[in-house]
């Protein structure tokens, strides 16, 4: 009786490509770096003064349009700073790795607290669509949401963590991006805190727009950064 013996199977199991999208992530991140800072500054083009909720709802009543671009613009600039600042981040992380994660950390906190700023500019165009009779009530209820706790905390938050935020990115992308870049992301806090000081949207939107400045030199550079710094390969 003669045995049969098998030898075992020399196929090679077979390797799986993986998709290297990294190219895709920085023309993308460079997208997003775009967004945020432009619909900021075009947003407080169509501020309208709401230091008395009342008038305020006579005045959006007359241009809701003007509110919605508002709200609409803010809602856009919100959504994207966070991604923008992730993209920022990883800029300049190689070279001051410490203060880019403590600068991405106070920014973080900062705009995911933002949440009140959209909802009251909703608030804005919703009450100016009622019945003048009905806008004395939704001006309390505005001016009811203004001084609640939770409100005027996450306001705060928002303002604070923006200004040292924005500072701490800057002074962590010197060196990953143009001078210009840097320095504009810088100065654009003086500024802000000139608008709010002087109850003015024109500073805003110039403070606004060195912001975006900053971030379209972030694009640059993203665009202009090798895969493989930018990120490690796939696994295959």
């Amino acid at each position: 009786m003669t045995a049969t013996v098998s030898s075992p199977s020399t196929r090679s199991p077979s390797i799986r490509k993986v998709r290297d999208l990294r190219r895709v992530e920085r023309r993308v991140a460079a997208v997003v770096l775009l967004v945020p800072g432009i619909a900021a500054a075009l947003s407080r083009l169509f501020t309208t003064d709401d230091s008395d909720a009342r008038k305020a709802l006579d005045l959006v009543a007359a241009d809701p349009g003007r509110q919605f671009t508002l709200a609409l613009l803010g809602f856009i600039a919100i959504l994207t700073m966070v991604p923008a600042f992730l993209a920022a981040a990883r800029l300049a992380r190689r070279r001051r790795p410490l203060l880019t994660m403590i600068a991405l950390g106070v920014n973080l906190i900062a705009y995911l607290s933002a949440w009140a700023v959209p909802a009251l500019d909703t608030m804005y165009l919703a009450g100016s669509r009622l019945p003048v009779e009905q806008r004395d009530g939704a001006a309390a209820l505005i001016d009811a949401m203004w001084s609640e706790g939770l409100t005027g905390t996450s306001t705060m938050i928002m303002v604070i963590g923006q200004l040292l935020g924005a500072i701490l990115m800057g002074l962590a992308l010197r060196g990953s991006i143009p001078t210009v870049g840097w320095v504009a992301m810088i100065l654009s806090q003086p500024i802000h805190i000139l608008a709010f000081a002087l109850n003015v949207f024109d500073p805003a939107a110039l403070a606004w727009g060195l912001t975006a400045l900053a971030f379209a030199c972030c694009a640059v550079t993203v665009l202009r950064t090798p895969d493989d710094e930018w990120d490690l390969p796939p696994r295959s």
